[in-house]
């Protein structure tokens, strides 16, 4: 959902290459500031973050989990993610925003180093971080997949280490993930905000320090939704957020069609490009829209459409589609 809310400025251009230009052009009034200031300073490049540490951990916990089966990690982790590359590929022809390859191709490199320590992915993934921070300076088409690639595999071996290390699985008390949440959020939010503040007179700069803030948002709030969790606070919404988060993929590549669809139509009818204030009636519309169908849709079924697919592929077999709960 929060990936949503950065893309959703965007889903209407037609190449890589117009990204920069595009938020230069954006409309901007009283209206939009607020979603504007929201995106930049809370959501952009947090939500991958934390995506990528997810992914990450993903990594580790199939891998357990396969070998403790005593079944070919190997073979069902390359195939998994073959087929998830080829998904990102035909997505990618589609819209150019996709990040699905990349984390596709991420997954071949890390799978060999998965027995390392905590402290060993976040050496690497610490170097990895401050290569991203020279993407800061690299402009173009190019830097902005160097960016993608490298901040990808870095936050992945982040997450490697969260759930090396037990923080990712809730193994903390809930003191700890308060103390650091709050810790956390003390540092990044407001580096994130400063960077923010001068965009326009120096982009390069901006970036890198935004860059510098990224990491300690998405750890801030990985630890604030595990604090969360803990206390068993927002439980109707915490139902609806896993239902979503079940079906992640599926919602994923929904999103594209729905924010495509809805922003070309805005356009058509303004005769104009949507200020931010469009784009962000937009994002709670679908956000209000995949919260209010994954959770019946789970009720049903064991898994969403797309990762049924995903799964009867990967283990080449047909597997169980409707719920018997």
């Amino acid at each position: 959902m929060g990936i949503f809310a950065a893309n959703v400025y965007i889903f209407d251009l037609e190449s890589l290459s117009e990204v920069e230009d595009s938020f230069e052009a954006l409309a901007v009034g009283l209206a939009d500031i607020p979603f504007l200031v929201f995106t930049s300073v809370f959501i952009l490049n947090k939500m991958m973050a934390l995506f990528s540490m997810l992914f990450g951990a993903g990594i580790l916990l199939l891998a357990e989990r396969l070998e403790a089966r005593k079944e070919a990690s190997l073979n069902i982790h390359y195939t998994r993610n073959g087929i998830l590359a080829l998904v990102g590929l035909i997505h990618g022809l589609l819209w150019f925003g996709d990040v699905l390859l990349i984390y596709a191709l991420c997954a071949f490199v890390l799978f060999p180093l998965r027995r390392w320590s905590s402290r060993s992915f976040v050496l690497l993934g610490s170097m990895l971080w401050v290569a991203v921070l020279t993407t800061s300076y690299w402009p173009g088409s190019s830097g902005l997949i160097a960016d993608y690639a490298l901040r990808a595999i870095a936050m992945m071996l982040l997450g490697m280490a969260l759930y090396r290390s037990g923080i990712l699985t809730a193994a903390r008390d809930l003191e700890w993930y308060q103390k650091k949440c709050v810790r956390l959020l003390a540092v990044g939010l407001p580096v994130c905000l400063v960077a923010w503040g001068f965009y326009d007179a120096n982009q390069s700069l901006s970036k890198l320090v935004h860059n510098i803030g990224v990491p300690c948002v998405a750890l801030g709030y990985l630890c604030l939704v595990i604090h969360c969790y803990q206390r068993g606070v927002f439980p109707k919404l915490t139902a609806r957020l896993a239902a979503a988060g079940q079906m992640a993929l599926t919602n994923y590549l929904l999103q594209t069609g729905l924010g495509a669809t809805l922003v070309a139509i805005c356009n058509e009818v303004r005769g104009e490009r949507v200020s931010v204030f469009w784009m962000m009636l937009i994002t709670f519309a679908v956000w209000a829209l995949q919260l209010g169908w994954s959770k019946p849709w789970m009720r049903r079924f064991e898994y969403g459409p797309v990762e049924w697919l995903w799964r009867s592929a990967t283990y080449r077999r047909i597997q169980p589609f409707k719920s018997v709960g």
